[in-house]
């Protein structure tokens, strides 16, 4: 913070031409410098004050917002001195000495005349005399006047009059003779934040600031997101993602579309935040503003559930054995449990789906993307990416619940048993949900359609396969009340796979796995068995 407003309006050398100041930087120095003196006044039981307001103490932070400096030091001086050829002091300070919340509104609106006029209330070193901005603008209260006082520099952009006229206004008000005319620190700020609304049509600039959930240390912040150069992961219904590397791997998924106030966006995060899941992913930070939301998770190293599934389908892909679709299927189905017991039993997911489960480090599904449906817009049908996944209700609706949670879930226990993707295009180029193609296909001979190919060597798990084809079906069931409980679904799961909370298989599923085997020699079969004990 070494740039001052003072000698970035008036660089006070002879001959030089002064740098063009852009009109949202003058607005950023007007807003970041009220919001300061405000926070002042509200100090020490509201009643600190400045004293000393002018530009030469103002400084700019690195995106040119002002920044107040030396708080309150005239309060710690008995007699101070004021500089009679100086013009940015209320009128009963240079009478009396004794500064006031009310002389720093009025020293603040000066400011406010020298962003306007680019006119010096003090004598400039090198540069012109000492103006008495509060006379000069009395005389540009018309808009035909308005000429004669504004920077010229300004006055070649017709677009931002009105609201140079606005700013005017806000100054004149500040810099009444009378104290009590005067608005407070508090009313300034909210009127420049009016106009900075009407400049930009939004807030984005106001607060350019990450918030960081559960204390977490920062180690970035949002200029360094917005300036890295981020690969793209991907586009999806809510936004696209980045993968962006600072002290470590960082996924920024940026989204717009909000549909809820700052505040209850908070509040959604402060939920989000508290998951604290092993097989949820844990949100890192968030910045809001009504026209884009962006937040930050962790990299996940392992690819997701549907890149596993239908990425690679070359001659070097590695298809998933059973018992990894089987530990996505239970962590996934964990994390969403435990998502859906938050804020009182009703947080919603709102778009799960296989590119939004990973594997975490012993292969359980982890599932991110947490609550992004409660605070945007409901997705238009037409432009969903992946309707396949939409419950029916939410296709007529758009309106997301735990219930269509569970419709979403079972389309991707689907995916793992058949290996197939949520929607498929026939030869004629229709395009097929994945849950309408199986309730066709077993009207005939499922048995040998439905299944995976690639998980014909386990056949000793067909059973178990069975099953979880069931309880797939059981969720996509068409009326939302004949679907079952997310916890309901985790019992069901963990009966199927026989892994028992903390995630270890059960001594009977290792054996029904490796049965065909027992024909063999011991050391096969304590090749194959050993691996599947061992945590």
């Amino acid at each position: 913070m070494n740039d001052l407003m003072h000698f970035l309006l008036f660089p006070g050398h002879n001959g030089e031409t002064p740098a063009h100041v852009y009109w949202d930087t003058r607005l950023k120095i007007a807003v970041g410098a009220a919001r300061g003196i405000a926070k002042i006044h509200t100090q020490n039981g509201g009643r600190l004050v400045h004293g000393n307001i002018k530009s030469s103490n103002i400084l700019l932070n690195s995106q040119h917002y002002g920044c107040v400096s030396d708080l309150g030091l005239t309060s710690m001086i008995v007699a101070t001195k004021f500089m009679p050829t100086a013009r940015f002091y209320a009128p009963e300070v240079k009478n009396t000495q004794n500064a006031s919340q009310a002389s720093d509104v009025y020293s603040f609106g000066i400011l406010l005349l020298e962003l306007l006029t680019r006119k010096s209330p003090v004598n400039v070193t090198g540069g012109a005399e000492a103006v008495d901005l509060v006379k000069l603008v009395g005389s540009a209260k018309s808009k035909e006047r308005t000429s004669k006082v504004f920077d010229a520099d300004l006055l070649k952009l017709s677009s931002i009059r009105e609201h140079m006229i606005s700013m005017l206004q806000i100054g004149i008000s500040c810099v009444a003779k009378s104290p009590k005319k005067r608005p407070k620190m508090s009313e300034v700020v909210k009127m420049l934040e009016d106009l900075w609304m009407m400049n930009t049509g939004n807030s984005v600039s106001l607060e350019r600031k990450l918030v960081f959930v559960d204390n977490r240390i920062p180690t970035f912040d949002l200029e360094d997101i917005l300036s890295s150069s981020a690969e793209v992961l991907g586009k999806g219904s809510f936004g696209s993602s980045h993968k962006a590397i600072f002290n470590n791997t960082i996924v920024v998924k940026r989204f717009k579309h909000v549909n809820v106030s700052r505040k209850e966006f908070q509040q959604h995060m402060d939920v989000i935040g508290r998951l604290g899941h092993e097989n949820v992913a844990e949100l890192r930070a968030y910045y809001f503003s009504r026209d884009e939301v962006i937040l930050v998770y962790d990299y996940q190293n392992q690819d997701s559930v549907y890149a596993l599934l239908h990425g690679n389908q070359g001659s070097g892909r590695r298809p998933l054995d059973w018992d990894t679709r089987l530990k996505i299927a239970m962590g996934a189905a964990r994390g969403i449990a435990h998502i859906h017991r938050q804020d009182g039993g009703k947080l919603v997911h709102g778009n799960i789906k296989s590119s939004n489960i990973f594997l975490n480090r012993q292969n359980y599904g982890l599932v991110s993307d947490t609550g992004l449906a409660k605070v945007s817009s409901p997705i238009r049908r037409s432009i969903m990416k992946n309707p396949g996944y939409c419950a029916p209700e939410v296709k007529d609706t758009r309106d997301v619940s735990q219930a269509s949670d569970v419709y979403s879930f079972g389309v991707v226990l689907l995916e793992l048993v058949s290996g197939k993707p949520s929607e498929q295009k026939t030869d004629d180029g229709v395009v097929n949900s994945l849950v309408n193609w199986i309730q066709y296909v077993i009207q005939f001979d499922w048995d040998a359609d439905v299944f995976d190919i690639t998980l014909v060597r386990f056949h000793s798990r067909k059973e178990s396969m069975r099953q979880l084809w069931q309880l797939a079906m059981d969720c996509v069931a068409n009326v939302p009340e004949r679907r079952p409980k997310m916890p309901q679904v985790v019992k069901m799961l963990e009966e199927i796979s026989g892994i028992v909370t903390g995630g270890q298989p059960s001594v009977g599923s290792i054996l029904e796995d490796i049965q065909p085997s027992i024909g063999s020699t011991l050391e096969d079969v304590l090749e194959d068995l050993l691996p599947r004990l061992t945590p």
